[in-house]
Parts: C-alpha cells; structure tokens; sequence
C-alpha cells in the first residue's frame, strides 16, 4: 500500500476538555498526511466540551457518552466506531507535530506487517521541532515492557484490529494492560523523534495518572492479566510485583 493511501483513525477521549479540545483536534486536522477520520468521545462532560465539539462540523465524529465511563471504555468506542487500517491515538490535551502521520504512513508503508508502533513525546512546543525525512525503526524486545511502560498512549498507532481493545473495567494502566498484550504477540516498533506534545508532564498533578498507588495497582494487575495469555507468567508474578512494588516504594521515599 502507498503511504498516500494510509488510512488513519484518529481516537480523542474527552471529558471536561474545553480548555484544550479545540487544539487537539485542530492539530489532528492539520496534519500533512489527512486523517482518513477524526472520532471524539465525549465522556459526559459538564464543561463546553460537547460544543466545541459540535463546532468542527462534519470534519469530526461526535460520539457522547451518557454516563461517565473511564478512558478504556471511551476509547473502545471509539474503536468500535473506527474504519481506518490504523488507530492513532491522540489526548484532549495533547498536540501532534504536523508531520506525524506522514512520517508514520511512510514507516507503515514500508513496512506494513507492523501492528503497533510508537514514538517519544515533548513538553516543549511541537511546532519547534523539526521532523527528519526519514527515521530509525527500532524494534523494542517484550522483556522491556515488563519493566516499565514505555509508550505514551497519544504517541501509539495500532492496526485497527477487533483483537486490540482496552481493558474497560479498568480505570488505571488501562493502556499499559493493552501494550504488553499487543506486544507479546506482536512485535513492538519505536521510532525516537517526539511527534507528540504532551499537556503535563508524566504523572503530575491534575492528570489521571496523579494518583501513584491507583496507579501501581494498576501495574500489578496488568501483570497478573498476563496469566490469561501464557500460563507461565504464573510463576514470574512475585517477580514482577516484587519489582513494581519496590519502584513504588523507592518513588515515595525519594518524593519522585
């Protein structure tokens, strides 16, 4: 397939987004590369969210949630209402570099059995960064995604599959739960040019992520979930919460 012919959906999640919805999808609609389509889910917000919304027109698909259901559950509507070949996933609160698609469409192109890659993220303005012509593909092993959670969700791109779906009774790690099941099925891909601006910084406070031990026990069970898929991650489970809750326990001694 031609990288012209890259069809991508584009998934915003929003509750309570009026300050910034705006931006978000502006920055999705002035991509090089044209979003095949743009889906917004509106979690029951109680702000201006839904007008701004409303205010792009047929340009963006308005799907409004009728009570408050969490990140995993938006965004599975969001794929459940997806026709693109691929899921990109953007935050209200979050920007892209003009260029990401086509940069991505270009790596998906080339390589098209990939079905989940992602890319590093900025606090600075995207609008300053200069994005190279081409990019390093590096294939990151499973065994990395058990230590930590490397990929930003507004920095993701899967293959729109039915198999790919967020975990909706989980309101923590929901994304991380999803990426080590991807990844331990499928290869993983980075690409370190930061195509992404993020809002706030990783954890900090105002975000979903503030809370550290929702968080943690987020980890844990995602971990715990890996069981579902191989029977022997069994015995690597006190490992493995061994480890989370010792970063856990370093990060609130240190106050980091």
């Amino acid at each position: 397939m031609n990288s012209e012919d890259i069809r991508f959906s584009v998934i915003i999640p929003a509750y309570n987004a009026g300050k910034t919805i705006v931006r978000a999808i502006e920055s999705a609609l002035e991509q090089t590369h044209a979003p095949y389509e743009i889906i917004v889910i509106n979690d029951t917000s109680s702000d201006n969210t839904g007008e701004l919304i409303e205010s792009f027109g047929e340009r963006v698909k308005h799907i409004q949630l009728l009570q408050n259901c969490g990140s995993a559950v938006a965004r599975n509507k969001g794929l459940d209402a997806a026709s693109g070949d691929y899921i990109a996933f953007l935050d209200a609160d979050d920007l892209w570099h003009e260029q990401k698609l086509e940069l991505v469409a270009s790596i998906l192109s080339a390589k098209p059995d990939i079905s989940f890659l992602y890319h590093s993220y900025t606090l600075q303005d995207i609008r300053t960064i200069t994005s190279p012509q081409g990019a390093v593909l590096y294939q990151t092993p499973f065994v990395k995604f058990l230590t930590r959670n490397p990929v930003a969700t507004p920095c993701a791109v899967i293959t729109n599959s039915k198999e790919f779906r967020f975990e909706p009774s989980m309101r923590y790690m929901e994304d991380y739960d999803l990426w080590l099941r991807i990844a331990y099925k499928h290869k993983a891909y980075f690409i370190d040019i930061p195509l992404t601006q993020i809002g706030r910084p990783v954890l900090s406070e105002g975000g979903i992520s503030e809370n550290k031990w929702e968080m943690r026990k987020g980890e844990l069970r995602a971990f715990r979930r890996l069981v579902r898929l191989n029977p022997l991650f069994l015995p690597m489970l006190p490992f493995l919460y061994t480890y989370s809750l010792g970063k856990h326990l370093y990060k609130t001694v240190s106050g980091n």
